[in-house]
């Protein structure tokens, strides 16, 4: 039990620190933009409100309730025009925000200290991760591929590769659609009848795997924060103006992107 216990904590933190990496969702957008002008305290928040929507997504896709997206799907156009509008209201905020004309660490300071400027980043942080239904598909497919290569190489997970190849069937069923980077071939539903059980202690590695998984992300985007803040006064302030603005359409296109999606979707329903 303690062997699977440590596994778990172990896989999941680090599976979590290196899928937060790429720096190309709207979260991450949003805490570069955000600490670039030395708001530590806003990134902090919002990387905390996204996580613990990450760990709840983690823990749905592993223990075994995704039998509510039958239900769950109806909704997901409408969440996808919800979190198009409110990227679209983000990246506005962020595109109009100017940086002080003087020193820019000092700035940094003034703005950081500011409970005013750092209001909303917890919010922003729940909102984006609750309306992008994709970032669920996508812990499904991670988890499964992630729990399959540790059960491969003889690393004791409780069984959980188990729970969420169930899942992965379960979906795949439903959809009539294969998960990208997953091979139906090796979603095994045959050997499923029966072999997977629900117990309290597969639901405490599901729940210690979630919160191990969210907090490798948490980490990371901590890290990446601190990271930016500390060498931004490298780069010209002119240049760090337009680097945000940049950031700012990003969020527009990706914004533009959920909205075509979600229209699409209301269409053929």
């Amino acid at each position: 039990m303690i062997e699977s216990i440590i596994t778990v904590l172990f896989v999941g933190f680090t599976a979590g620190f290196i899928f937060a990496m790429p720096i190309a969702g709207p979260i991450s957008i949003l805490i570069t933009s955000n600490a670039l002008k030395g708001k530590l305290r806003f990134c902090v928040r919002t990387a905390l409100g996204a996580s613990i929507v990450e760990a709840v997504y983690v823990l749905v896709a592993v223990y075994g309730m995704t039998l509510f997206f039958s239900s769950y799907s109806n909704w997901i156009p409408y969440l996808l025009i919800v979190g198009s509008l409110f990227l679209f209201f983000v990246g506005i905020k962020i595109f109009s925000s100017k940086l002080e004309l003087q020193n820019i660490e000092e700035t940094g300071k003034k703005i950081n200290s500011s409970i005013e400027e750092n209001k909303g980043g917890l919010r922003a942080g729940l909102i984006i991760n609750l309306t992008n239904p994709s970032l669920f598909f996508g812990i499904l497919t991670s988890s499964f591929i992630v729990l399959s290569f540790a059960s491969s190489v003889g690393l004791n997970t409780g069984g959980l590769e188990m729970m969420v190849q169930e899942n992965v069937a379960s979906m795949q069923e439903l959809t009539g659609e294969t998960f990208d980077g997953i091979d139906s071939t090796f979603v095994d539903t045959p050997n499923l009848n029966g072999d997977v059980q629900h117990s309290s202690y597969s639901l405490l590695l599901s729940i210690i795997y979630a919160v191990s998984l969210a907090s490798g992300g948490f980490v990371w985007l901590y890290i990446l924060a601190k990271l930016l803040i500390k060498y931004r006064t490298k780069i010209k302030l002119a240049y760090l103006q337009w680097i945000i603005r940049g950031l700012s359409f990003v969020l527009f296109g990706i914004s533009i992107y959920l909205l075509w999606t979600s229209v699409n979707m209301l269409i053929v329903q």
